[in-house]
């Protein structure tokens, strides 16, 4: 017996594994970060650990929902992450580039998400992941705004 989801048909089962694919990788994204902001400690362990659990909760979402998309929709999140999420991390390699200009003895710590060195490691990686999103998403609208004529 097939389990129901709250949205009746195909469509809506899809869209409700692709919000619980979304919010599975928010919460992962979030515990990860208050983890990142805590001490060591086994607290710390366990939002590690509840973190994971959520993104591989996410993740099996994530396929659920690719394998019900149709074809039109697959090829539309295809061509945005290739076309999109190169361009941005295109640009978070201009702005590494961009670096490298940059007098050694000026500090980047007012610009880091977190203190220390490894705030600024995560701050760069943040950035190039966010580059990568709204290069996808900027991406995936035109393609459907082509398509849509």
């Amino acid at each position: 017996m097939q389990k129901s989801s709250p949205i009746k048909g195909s469509a809506g089962r899809s869209r409700y594994q692709l919000l619980l694919a979304i919010f599975g990788a928010i919460g992962g994204a979030a515990i990860a970060l208050v983890s990142l902001r805590m001490q060591t400690s086994p607290l710390t362990l366990g939002m590690a650990v509840l973190g994971f659990v959520l993104s591989i909760a996410s993740l099996q979402a994530s396929m659920r929902w690719w394998k019900d998309a149709d074809e039109a929709v697959r090829e539309a999140h295809k061509s945005g992450w290739y076309w999109g999420g190169s361009a941005g991390l295109s640009a978070a390699g201009g702005l590494t580039g961009l670096l490298f200009a940059i007098p050694p003895d000026v500090s980047l710590r007012r610009f880091a998400l977190l203190p220390g060195d490894a705030g600024l490691i995560a701050t760069g990686l943040l950035t190039a992941v966010v580059l990568a999103f709204v290069g996808y998403w900027i991406a995936w609208a035109a393609w459907w705004l082509i398509r849509a004529r």
